[in-house]
């Protein structure tokens, strides 16, 4: 990366660039529509990858015609993901980056489409590297989520240096979107490969 680009912040997404809780909740959605005689769609689920929850949420019950509503399907569904998540792991490589940069002094913020409350759960699987990230942030958090860039100017803020010279490392489309809106460099690592040309737009893939 050039000089003129200098990184003084990395901001990180959560699921699927962090830990592997997309593997780890694979089948909740189809043990929660077979309650109701459904079965998951893959290419409607692949649109959904990296959606704010209520949008997912709002998405899924349109789809399959679920005769519920959004705080009924969430009520529902939570102690699920409550469970899976705790199957979550750092993906390869995440334990030794993320001790490298702490340990070299690089302010580190973690910003993620979920909601705070689970991303507080899904955190945990980090161990005492959690405690790396001085800025935590949901999408709950901000006035727009991904793929407006509203979490990423919030996390720059807090970190207190200009979005311009944060790195943004990223595994979904609507993530890569955002951190480019902000002004970031962003580091993508798709989490779908069939649609590895969509990250044209990152700095890196």
């Amino acid at each position: 990366m050039a000089a003129t680009h200098r990184v003084s912040a990395v901001i990180f997404d959560l699921d699927g660039t962090l830990l592997d809780t997309e593997r780890a909740t694979r089948d909740v959605l189809k043990e929660f529509l077979g309650t109701y005689g459904k079965v998951p769609d893959a290419a409607k689920e692949e649109k959904r990858l990296g959606q704010m929850h209520r949008e997912s949420t709002t998405g899924i019950i349109a789809d399959y015609g679920l005769p519920i509503t959004v705080e009924e399907y969430s009520e529902a569904i939570y102690p699920l993901y409550i469970k899976r998540w705790q199957r979550a792991r750092p993906l390869p490589g995440v334990n030794r980056l993320l001790k490298h940069l702490h340990k070299n002094g690089v302010p580190l913020a973690l910003a993620s489409n979920s909601i705070r409350r689970n991303i507080d759960h899904k955190i945990l699987k980090l161990g005492e590297l959690k405690d790396c990230f001085s800025v935590v942030l949901g999408g709950d958090q901000v006035p727009h989520g991904k793929p407006c860039p509203d979490i990423f100017l919030e996390a720059a803020k807090r970190l207190g240096v200009n979005p311009s010279s944060c790195l943004v490392i990223e595994d979904s489309l609507v993530g890569v979107q955002a951190a480019k809106a902000s002004g970031a460099k962003v580091v993508a690592v798709p989490s779908l490969q069939s649609q590895r040309h969509c990250y044209s737009i990152a700095d890196l893939i």
